[in-house]
């Protein structure tokens, strides 16, 4: 890792210089990955950069981008970072109230737009503090009075980056909490660099990384994680075409490090479990026999622990029938997978662990940069998120809380005082929300969400997270919602798994004939759900037990706002989508 300067920009720059004409970038264009450099990305920025200050943008200016992943934004982003301007990413699946309220909230003056139809959905915004449109996607062309293309925004001498401190604002990033508005989280570049120097060590990222990037980088988690410290390494980042083409992305780009959230891994853990399910008994037999053998050589190696001789003679025939079919989904190079933004299902971490299928999993939150802790390799417990990388403090308040100290923490959020010196208390502790342990070898394990505590009537504490977690690994529940705040018992929104119900009930409630839409009223699906409610309840204490439940064909998404964008529920958006069938099933 080079040395970094006082700038995310600078460091850019330096690295640029190094790395010359090696490949920094990748996306595939018309059918075919192209690479790019790092001194051409370099360049690409140093000439929108003289274009920007034509336009009038200047130190301590906001500009946002709204674009799926790709080199264009990069290329936006260290423009506007070697102005001394200060970056507002937009998440492209944001509804038109938040992209309005995070545009004007920040006093964006310029938005980078990648393509027609985000080109027309910040038109209708009507935005009029917006002085001009740069449009980022290929063969744009200036339009009119308020727009620019890329091309014609860079036509101008290479300007380098200004110098800069570490302690200058890079970004706001707006957290798309659970309730209320997104707040602008503001980030310095010693933030972000501090973050990155910290995590390198921890995943061990080298330049001969590469890695296939789908989550937005509009997330700290992949902006930090995926896009900047693979910058700090000399690494690759190709851009995988969307979440569709991630399983066959994967076969061709190979990467060696995957930043992905626990969503993802879900699907892919349902689907080996449902081949497992429908399989003969020899072939399950053989699957729960290496499975077996796997999480003992797993825990060896998470212990840094030699394995014992006939561990290690049994497990190349296990690698050979069972692991290398599960690992082949991930191409044949991948080091680790990184999972972030939300708990990871202990199920899950074990069954990849055991197929040699490594995962780092950490915590975080964006008012830290993001990263806070990490289970890395050979220092791993299933169950915590690790622990702290370095320079970063943790400790617990009296009630649990999970509280954090170090360069990473932000600098406040913008034009919320009072929300700031809530969040960071006079001695710079940051109040993480969480409610944690930590063990006597420093291992976090994250036990509840203080907020997201519902209280029922009858005055108990309890974690819905903790329900929804036991609730979707039923084979048959996609996605879960509980819900019961203030009143006198739990209940759950549940989404079924169709594909499950089609594969192993075809004919009990006749799939083929009904719409999904149809077969969520259907009396005799209900009754197949509360069975399962039922089971589900049996190890639960009376006030733990979902009492009713509500069937929806309507996945929570992040387009309809039920979903954040590391894929957490939002419990409010969800009972106010609902609220009428709710009331209904409460009798109010």
């Amino acid at each position: 890792m080079t040395q970094s300067a006082p700038t995310l920009a600078e460091t850019f720059e330096r690295l640029a210089q190094q790395y010359t004409t090696r490949a920094f970038l990748k996306d595939k264009y018309q059918k075919s990955w192209r690479e790019h450099s790092w001194s051409g990305i370099s360049e690409r920025a140093m000439r929108l950069r003289a274009g920007m200050v034509q336009l009038g943008v200047k130190a301590g200016d906001r500009v946002a981008i709204l674009s799926e992943n790709s080199p264009e934004w990069v290329v936006v982003d260290q423009a506007v970072l070697g102005l001394g301007g200060i970056v507002i990413p937009l998440y492209t699946t944001s509804g038109a109230d938040e992209l309005r309220h995070v545009i004007s909230d920040s006093g964006a003056r310029l938005i980078a737009v990648n393509g027609d139809q985000l080109t027309e959905k910040v038109g209708a915004l009507h935005l009029p503090g917006v002085e001009r449109i740069l449009l980022m996607h290929r063969d744009s062309r200036d339009c009119d009075r308020g727009t620019i293309s890329l091309g014609g925004a860079s036509a101008f001498e290479p300007m380098p980056a200004r110098e800069g401190r570490r302690d200058d604002l890079a970004t706001f990033i707006y957290t798309s909490g659970t309730t209320g508005p997104p707040k602008g989280a503001m980030l310095s570049h010693g933030n972000i660099l501090a973050n990155c120097e910290s995590s390198l060590p921890a995943l061990s990222l080298s330049a001969n990384d590469q890695i296939l990037s789908f989550l937005p980088v509009a997330h700290s988690f992949e902006r930090t994680a995926g896009s900047y410290s693979v910058m700090l390494a000399g690494g690759t980042i190709a851009y995988a075409e969307g979440l569709g083409q991630i399983a066959h992305n994967l076969l061709e780009i190979e990467p060696t490090v995957l930043l992905t959230v626990p969503r993802l891994l879900e699907v892919i853990y349902s689907r080996i479990m449902r081949t497992i399910e429908s399989s003969p008994g020899p072939r399950q037999k053989i699957f729960r026999a290496a499975i077996a053998l796997g999480s003992r050589a797993a825990d060896c190696r998470h212990h840094e622990l030699p394995l014992p001789l006939a561990l290690r003679t049994a497990m190349p025939l296990a690698r050979r029938l069972v692991f290398a079919k599960i690992r082949g989904i991930f191409g044949r190079r991948l080091r680790y997978l990184i999972s972030g933004g939300a708990p990871l299902p202990t199920d899950i971490n074990r069954l990849l662990a055991a197929a040699e299928v490594p995962i780092v999993e950490g915590y975080g939150l964006t008012e830290a940069s993001p990263v806070v802790s990490v289970n890395t390799h050979g220092h791993t417990r299933i169950g915590t998120v690790g622990r702290p990388i370095r320079d970063v403090e943790v400790r617990t308040a009296p009630d649990g809380e999970l509280l954090v100290k170090g360069a990473n923490v932000m600098q406040g959020y913008y034009g919320r005082e009072a929300d700031t010196s809530e969040t960071i208390d006079a001695d710079g502790w940051l109040h993480t929300g969480d409610i944690a342990r930590i063990d006597h070898e420093g291992y976090i394990t994250i036990t509840d969400r203080k907020k997201e505590i519902i209280v029922l009537s009858g005055g108990k504490n309890l974690s819905p997270a903790y329900l929804e977690t036991k609730l979707v690994s039923d084979p048959y529940i996609a996605q879960a919602c509980v819900i019961g705040d203030r009143r006198k018992h739990l209940a759950a929104v549940i989404v079924p798994d169709f594909e499950h119900l089609a594969e192993h009930q075809p004919d009990k409630f006749q799939l083929e004939r009904q719409r999904p839409e149809t077969l969520a009223t259907d009396g005799e699906l209900r009754e197949f759900f509360r069975a399962r409610i039922r089971q589900f309840n049996k190890p639960l204490s009376d006030v733990e037990a979902i009492a009713d439940f509500i069937l929806t064909a309507q996945p929570f998404s992040q387009e309809n706002g039920e979903l954040t964008p590391t894929m957490k529920v939002r419990r409010k958006v969800v009972q106010d989508h609902y609220s009428d069938q709710i009331r209904a099933m409460y009798g109010e």
